[in-house]
């Protein structure tokens, strides 16, 4: 580029000479304009070889300068990273041995990430379990208030096609009727205990209330269709030990449960309390139950 540019320097000098010589003006006008063309591409030359020469990386140092020659730092690159969000694990299966409480997570795909990305952390009655970035999540289950004592440093945790499976190590070798103690509480809170009933008669009222209410359609029908086959078969004085027969209950006549058992009347005043409604004395005949289990369904 150097040569080039001394070349046009002397081709310029030649042309400046010709215009001092020169007698014609036309001869001195095409000489002008080639003067002005080799002055301007003189200067571009120019102009390209100093910016040739300056530093291409004018962020050396993290620094650059301004125009009025102060340094400037340049910003911090920020990389755009996906959020990650956070679910709860609300379900999973578990069983037990002598040994060990095992609890069974269905996470898909969690045996393709690194075993780093799972944690868990157990203490006397408690594990936490967190799976990070699986399928753009993080999963998340925490349990506070296991039934029994485990011991933290014999527990562990395995990770399968699809799923985790986490050991409890018991501390006493003993069967866990649940998981956690609120689980227990839940169910004995729901489950009346009939022991205490002072009057056997008492107990069976309460267990047949439980029955109706808690009980699907087919079940409401089953026990106000024993009562009605009850009453007709007695004649309006049969007991209660003659509907649990009617319902497959045999050998407990009114008898075995102490007293003459129940008759119609407290059988439909049963009945009516649990919500038979126009069931009463009189009660509601088997054809007459089944057209209205029918009309229902």
């Amino acid at each position: 580029m150097a040569n080039t540019l001394q070349e046009l320097k002397l081709d310029c000098e030649e042309v400046k000479k010709l215009l001092t010589i020169s007698t014609r003006q036309k001869i001195k006008d095409v000489l002008t304009v080639e003067q002005r063309k080799l002055e301007t591409q003189i200067n571009k030359k120019e102009e390209q070889i100093n910016a040739a020469s300056e530093p291409s990386d004018k962020t050396n140092n993290d620094q650059t300068g301004t125009a009025t020659g102060e340094p400037t730092v340049s910003a911090p690159k920020t990389e755009n990273k996906p959020r990650v969000y956070k679910v709860k694990i609300t379900s999973y299966g578990w069983d037990q041995s002598e040994k060990f409480v095992k609890l069974y997570i269905t996470l898909k795909g969690i045996h393709s990430i690194p075993k780093d990305n799972c944690k868990v952390q157990f203490g006397d009655a408690s594990v936490n379990v967190l799976v990070g970035v699986l399928e753009g999540k993080n999963h998340e289950l925490i349990i506070n208030n296991l039934l029994k004592q485990i011991l933290p440093e014999d527990s562990h945790f395995k990770i399968k096609t699809d799923m985790l499976v986490v050991f409890l190590k018991k501390k006493e070798k003993e069967t866990w009727a649940y998981v956690t103690a609120k689980e227990m509480k839940a169910k004995e809170k729901k489950t009346p205990d009939y022991a205490k009933a002072k009057d056997p008669n008492e107990s069976v009222m309460e267990l047949m209330k439980n029955m109706y209410d808690e009980g699907d359609d087919d079940m409401k029908r089953t026990i106000a269709k024993a009562w009605t086959e009850s009453r007709d078969k007695s004649g309006g004085g049969g007991g209660m030990g003659d509907m649990l027969g009617a319902m497959g209950a045999g050998g407990m006549g009114a008898g075995g449960m102490g007293g003459g058992g129940m008759g119609a009347g407290g059988m439909a005043d049963i009945l009516k309390g649990m919500g038979a409604g126009g069931m009463g004395a009189g009660g509601m005949d088997a054809e007459g139950m089944d057209a209205e289990g029918k009309e229902e369904s």
